[in-house]
């Protein structure tokens, strides 16, 4: 597929936390592909240094443990080819042609500096989680044209080096992602492609109500980060078509209101609250109905993270603490 006679040197980046659970499976994909990456530079940043490395690849400990941006820039200043390809061990590209269909993307005009993969979430995966895991991901099945989505995205090693990369000072565990989406389209296009990478996200420890909350409240944590750097630019980015995902943002301003009409407006967010995931809906369980008393918690969790992130300017939340 590739026209041009020289072979483009591409660096895949992949951290791992120190686990190598999927890392086998996605390296035999990646050298599988038809355009495969001259490198790939396995990013660690856990405390323990690996006792058995893969063949094959350029391992790396991270000193540091700050977030998955900081990995990523760490691999980027030890990479050696002319993009990089980020990656996650738990993404696998649906066809052998991924990454030269990304590289052909990129390079079909002069003004783009990026081509993502359409994101889905298998539903065989989905069907696996417990409830509460179901409900956590539901939103996620299908295809998600996230824009830049750090799970399998081409970028120009230029660019990415121009606008130092990620932005670990204001976004450590969520939001990185659409602030490199902003940033990177600012010098030119980033390009959705259609095709597909395929998120085998197994979840490995029983997922609960909490996990619902936590990662509520660091999901709105970033929004509010990313707003208050980005304003309404962000209605740029791919994902803000996604209104079920937003539909709580515009809710938020009636919570000033409560002083003033406290029942009516307490009644009415009740209400709109079990529209924030219609997808919800979806999961026939005897527990599903629960979701009727646990959106407008959701709905103040997100709030209260919205304020925090939208003051500080920053995400430093993390749904693991």
């Amino acid at each position: 597929m590739t026209k041009s006679k020289t072979k483009p040197r591409i660096s895949a980046i992949v951290p791992i936390y120190g686990n190598l659970g999927d890392l086998p499976r996605l390296l035999d994909c990646l050298r599988g592909q038809t355009l495969p990456p001259h490198e790939i530079i396995v990013v660690d940043s856990s405390p323990r240094a690996l006792e058995k490395v893969p063949d094959g690849i350029k391992y790396l400990k991270n000193p540091e443990d700050i977030a998955f941006g900081y990995d990523m820039n760490f691999g980027s200043q030890h990479a050696t080819g002319d993009f990089l390809l980020i990656v996650q061990q738990d993404c696998l590209p649906e066809k052998e042609s991924a990454i030269e269909e990304l590289h052909e993307a990129i390079t079909a005009l002069p003004n783009r500096v990026a081509a993502s993969c359409t994101v889905a979430l298998p539903q065989e995966i989905w069907d696996q989680y417990n409830f509460w895991g179901k409900v956590l991901m539901v939103r996620w099945i299908g295809d998600i044209k996230q824009g830049i989505s750090d799970k399998f995205d081409l970028i120009r090693k230029s660019v990415f080096d121009r606008i130092h990369g990620y932005d670990i000072e204001h976004f450590r565990f969520c939001g990185q992602d659409q602030d490199l989406y902003m940033r990177l389209s600012a010098k030119g296009e980033v390009f959705v492609a259609p095709t597909r990478i395929l998120h085998i996200h197994n979840q490995s420890r029983k997922t609960g109500p909490r996990d619902l909350f936590t990662k509520q409240f660091q999901l709105a944590q970033s929004f509010g980060a990313l707003f208050r750097k980005w304003n309404f630019e962000l209605s740029r980015a791919p994902y803000a078509g996604k209104w079920t995902h937003h539909l709580a943002k515009f809710m938020y301003p009636m919570l000033a209101l409560i002083p003033f009409w406290p029942l009516e407006t307490c009644l009415t967010l009740f209400f709109m609250s079990q529209f924030i995931n219609t997808d919800v809906w979806r999961i026939r369980h005897l527990a599903t109905p629960l979701m009727i008393l646990l959106n407008p918690l959701l709905f103040l969790t997100g709030a209260l993270g919205t304020a925090i992130g939208l003051i500080t300017g920053k995400q430093h939340y993390s749904e693991h603490k």
